[in-house]
């Protein structure tokens, strides 16, 4: 839905997915609510308000404009805007990523679209000697790896931790097992003038919560959270213990647990190591 506002709007097709959205909306509200709450440095959107189908003010306000043949009134809701990456931390991807041999399309690359990274700190480098030509490039959903993502000057070290620290707040305050969810770099507002690039800062989001399952905040339910950690693209470190970026991770994990509660410190350490004893048996069947 397009507006003239700085919210966004998602709005289900039909209605009988009125309920899906709802769901969808209080999750978000509790995921939001907890990391303000904790302080993290990963933002969330901040839901504003949900628009049930005989809510008459908001379907008649002739400042949306609907999706040609998406009229319908089912169920819609806000929420503040995700803003995509700066365009000169773009420009700067571009020149780092971009193979010679696609150069020349760079220039309109930078100009099209708003778009965001992925952060995916668990996915293997891109083999740097594969034979083949690159024949595609773009920056949409563009994947950092740890290589790449420090290439770009993030630093990987603390994100793990801030990752560690969201990851604890979703299972153990917002109580959900995070199914699915995306971790990107995109920016955020810093002066309300949102127009003007340099008052954009690069910020990373954790979005898309339209998947995740409640937990109930008992033992029994400990494969859940495993299930959805491993189920889910690798923007977490996985789960070894050699791995120095995992290390940093799962200490922040256990210590925001602890924070939380008495409870979710224990949950905590029980999720950890199932985690880490899933990974060993992935690993080990792979060889």
């Amino acid at each position: 839905m397009n507006t003239a506002t700085p919210e966004v709007y998602k709005k289900c097709r039909s209605a009988d997915n009125c309920a899906i959205l709802a769901e969808e909306y209080r999750q978000m509200k509790l995921i939001s609510k907890a990391l303000q709450a904790s302080g993290n440095t990963i933002l969330s959107p901040t839901p504003i308000d949900f628009y049930g189908p005989d809510d008459v003010e908001f379907w008649d306000d002739p400042a949306f404009v609907f999706p040609a043949g998406d009229a319908v009134r089912t169920g819609a809701y806000s929420m503040t805007r995700v803003y995509p990456l700066p365009s000169a931390l773009k420009t700067k991807l571009i020149d780092l990523f971009c193979p010679p041999n696609l150069n020349e399309r760079a220039p309109g690359l930078v100009r099209r679209g708003h778009h965001l990274a992925r952060l995916l700190l668990g996915r293997p480098e891109p083999n740097a000697n594969r034979a083949a030509p690159q024949r595609f490039f773009d920056t949409y959903n563009f994947p950092l790896t740890r290589g790449r993502a420090e290439q770009l000057g993030l630093n990987t070290v603390l994100l793990s931790g801030e990752m560690g620290r969201m990851l604890a707040q979703l299972h153990m305050t917002a109580r959900n097992d995070a199914r699915d969810i995306e971790v990107v770099l995109g920016a955020n507002i810093t002066s309300p003038v949102p127009n003007r690039r340099e008052r954009r800062e690069p910020r990373v989001w954790v979005l898309d919560f339209n998947q995740v399952k409640e937990f109930n905040f008992t033992e029994n339910q400990i494969p859940l959270l495993v299930d959805a950690f491993l189920a889910n693209e690798a923007y977490f470190p996985r789960a070894r213990p050699a791995d120095s970026l995992y290390g940093v991770f799962s200490k922040a994990y256990l210590e925001e647990c602890k924070k939380i509660g008495e409870v979710a410190g224990q949950l905590g350490q029980k999720f950890i190591v199932a985690l880490e004893a899933e990974q060993v048996y992935k690993d080990t069947n792979r060889a």
